[in-house]
């Protein structure tokens, strides 16, 4: 596992290009990589790159990093806990259990009103809450990405000037 995290910050600290448009690029993986859209991810991503001018590795690696089989889970529960916080009784416990009860009590075609119905209900609570959920670290992340990729371009400027000198 360790192994694992350095060579993806080898990656990161390999990234080239202006240290601003990684940052933007860190910036919109985060958001998407918080915000419950796992099927459309990739197409936002690209599509958002290209609308702001941002580096689309660097949003592919950052959405990489936030969503994947190991943070699934938790980031979708605390999507669906923020947004139960904000459209209170649409996908609490009790009416998903409640409605899971009847489904079991009532016929096929009702069954399916009823599971499309929660179903409705429940995403639109986990797409409120990831999205609400997903803009304070996309916001965090761009300054903190800017400062990073600017040090390590500055870097890499002065290991070149140190071996221009060397020849």
């Amino acid at each position: 596992m360790k192994e694992k995290i350095q060579k993806l910050i080898k990656r990161f600290k390999e990234l080239q290009g202006d240290p601003a448009s990684i940052a933007r690029g860190v910036a919109i993986g985060t958001f998407l990589g918080f915000a419950p859209l796992i099927p459309l991810k990739s197409i936002l991503i690209l599509f958002s790159t290209m609308v702001v001018p941002s580096s689309t590795v660097a949003a592919f690696l950052t959405t990489t990093v936030i969503c994947n089989p190991l943070t699934y889970v938790p980031l979708y529960y605390l999507a669906w806990f923020i947004g139960n916080l904000i459209l209170p009784g649409r996908a609490s416990w009790t009416v998903l259990s409640s409605t899971l009860q009847r489904i079991v009590e009532v016929g096929f075609s009702e069954s399916l009103s009823l599971i499309f119905s929660v179903g409705f209900d429940a995403g639109l609570v986990i797409l409120v809450g990831g999205l609400l959920l997903a803009i304070i670290p996309a916001l965090i992340s761009y300054p903190v990405a800017l400062i990073c990729f600017t040090r390590i371009q500055k870097k890499r400027y002065r290991k070149h000037i140190l071996e221009d000198a060397k020849q």
